[in-house]
């Protein structure tokens, strides 16, 4: 579960995972180059430093405290899928996976920053158990990320729900889903989180958590906008202020 920073490859302004790449790209330099690889040639993990056995980055010694936590809890949830999620969205879960284990988050623990989505997606981190990646508002995140000057791979990624729910249509979240959530919150201890959608707003609320909201990206996915524009860019400078804030 743990990613350490040494074991990155930088290649001009990215980093990238050597175990993700059968063949390490030459001709990388920024993010643009990074998020055209073909998944034919590199695979589905080629876009990010990320892969279902290396979920959580870490720099120091106290990243790795958290990640210890991080891993049991997440083990806790493969023991007792059902205590976590809905069992309709658990069977979901299996049939759609490309991957070993279940979704749950990642991300550089010691960010001090968590976006909290609302579920995996069909097409995006329920196939690849990566959060917000692959499918269109995944990407659609990534590149506003990107543009702000913030390498998505640098901030800590959940969902409240963490099976895909049957069809891709979220039916809300219970207590189980938020137990889960509450506890991934107790140990990353961020400085500021973000919600990402409705969903993730209600769920943060409940808990007790002054979540800042974000419009979902699927949001202007559905409105045809597939590239950061002025709108999304200017809501999401937000992260970027924090990301100021902090440092």
């Amino acid at each position: 579960m743990l990613l350490r920073l040494e074991v990155l490859k930088k290649v001009g302004e990215l980093y990238l995972n050597p175990n993700n790449f059968r063949v390490m790209p030459l001709t990388l330099q920024n993010w643009r180059d990074f998020l055209s690889l073909s998944e034919r040639i590199y695979g589905i993990y080629a876009r990010t430093i990320y892969n279902p056995k290396e979920r959580f980055l870490v720099k120091t010694r106290k990243d790795e405290k958290i990640v210890d936590e991080l891993t049991r809890l997440y083990w806790t949830f493969m023991e007792m899928p059902s205590r976590f999620c809905h069992e309709e969205y658990y069977e979901h879960q299996l049939k759609i996976k490309a991957f070993d284990g279940l979704p749950f988050a990642n991300g550089w623990v010691g960010s001090g920053i968590v976006l909290v989505g609302e579920a995996p997606g069909k097409r995006g981190c329920g196939f690849t158990g990566i959060c917000f990646y692959r499918d269109a508002s995944g990407m659609l995140l990534r590149k506003t990320l990107f543009s702000l000057g913030i390498n998505p791979d640098f901030v800590y990624l959940t969902n409240v729900v963490k099976c895909n729910p049957v069809g891709n249509k979220l039916k809300g979240f219970e207590e189980r889903e938020l137990s889960i959530l509450a506890r991934e919150l107790e140990i990353i201890k961020p400085k500021k989180v973000f919600a990402i959608g409705r969903t993730a707003y209600r769920a943060l609320n409940k808990l007790g958590f002054e979540g800042i909201y974000l419009k979902h990206p699927a949001w202007y996915v559905r409105r045809g906008i597939r590239e950061p524009n002025e709108k999304i860019l200017e809501e999401y400078a937000q992260i970027k202020e924090v990301f100021e804030w902090i440092s």
